[in-house]
């Protein structure tokens, strides 16, 4: 591309990021990103969503470096103050799941990416697939408290 004279632009870099990611080849996403800021461009919401996606879909294996661009991906992004979407954060919260069932070091960096409003009832609802909306039609009342306070069985 730039043999031809065509300098890239941060869209150029997204969609081949974008591919890498595809492509489930993150190591090649990761120096594609390195490459960009290299050339003096600053990463968008776009690009750190396709990195990360990326990363996280191959994480499972555990590989260190992985773990450790996760890791940067997630400073540089609170650096630029940048969160992601609620969707986006239950998306990476799934995947977060099948790597660290019980929260950790990945899972406390990633969650300061995630929008203000993550730990609100219906956020967390959503991740579990709680249905709250017919909770109400589903239970009779069993018992009643009559007016000494004393529960009585019906």
């Amino acid at each position: 591309m730039e043999a031809a004279g065509l300098k890239p632009n941060i869209k150029t870099y997204t969609t081949l990021i974008h591919g890498w990611a595809r492509a489930s080849l993150p190591e090649k996403a990761m120096k594609c990103f390195e490459d960009m800021k290299l050339a003096g461009l600053k990463p968008d919401r776009a690009v750190y969503h396709c990195l990360m996606t990326s990363l996280l879909s191959r994480a499972s294996v555990a590989e260190d470096y992985i773990y450790s661009s996760i890791q940067q991906i997630c400073a540089e992004m609170i650096d630029a103050g940048l969160t992601v979407d609620m969707g986006t954060a239950v998306h990476w919260a799934r995947c977060l799941r099948k790597i660290e069932r019980c929260g950790g070091d990945l899972t406390e960096a990633l969650q300061k990416t995630f929008p203000p409003d993550w730990n609100s009832q219906n956020t967390l609802d959503e991740i579990s697939g709680v249905d709250r909306e017919h909770d109400d039609d589903d239970d009779d009342l069993l018992y009643e408290s009559d007016s000494d306070g004393d529960i009585d069985e019906d």
